[in-house]
């Protein structure tokens, strides 16, 4: 993606406005296929763990039956952090739009964004801590696959609402920076491994 030169001397990415010719709709359609692209794969061994105890829940009901129930509980799971990306990108596109307007304030994004990022960061780990295992939520549905793709949303809610703080410093640090994706993956590789140790 482009980068707009911004007034103290950083670039803003153009992610979060409309390429040239290219509406609103299309620009948020685009930065929430980026964003599952992006998050769904990175975030999926903090899924692992509640899919397999999801899945040895549904041992009694056949092999294929319970794989399918699981696989439908994982899509409805990445279809929770897809829909994240849209209020993400509205939000980023008024920021973005507000900082094309406020030069004044432009200037000390740099300083808002580093206390932002830091301020995230510093929530997600000390909350990490205190984190249990993701819970197999209680769902009621008129079908089994009903049952399996609220599990699943519920579960993807839960997840997008925990790494919260991490999406956080994410957005702050520049997300489509190499080395912010680098610390992000490194990070959830480490809570996935303490998830599978409890």
């Amino acid at each position: 993606m482009g980068r707009i030169p911004m007034p103290g001397g950083w670039s803003m990415s153009a992610v979060w406005l409309p390429m040239c010719g290219q509406s609103w709709f299309g620009a948020a359609a685009g930065f929430v296929g980026m964003w599952a692209a992006m998050m769904v794969p990175m975030m999926l061994p903090l899924a692992v763990p509640p899919l397999r105890r999801y899945r040895a829940a549904l041992a009694g009901t056949g092999r294929r039956r319970a794989s399918l129930l699981t696989a439908a509980a994982a899509l409805a799971w990445a279809a929770a952090w897809a829909a994240s990306g849209l209020p993400l990108f509205a939000a980023g596109a008024a920021v973005a739009q507000t900082l094309l307007a406020m030069p004044a304030l432009a200037r000390i994004m740099p300083v808002m964004a580093a206390a932002a990022g830091v301020a995230g960061a510093v929530w997600h780990v000390a909350a990490w801590r205190r984190r249990a295992a993701h819970p197999l939520p209680a769902v009621t549905g008129p079908s089994a696959c009903a049952k399996a793709l609220l599990l699943g949303a519920r579960l993807g809610g839960h997840c997008v609402r925990r790494c919260a703080g991490l999406t956080v410093a994410l957005l702050a640090a520049g997300f489509m920076e190499r080395g912010t994706m680098v610390c992000a993956v490194v990070v959830v590789a480490l809570e996935s491994v303490r998830l599978r140790e409890r």
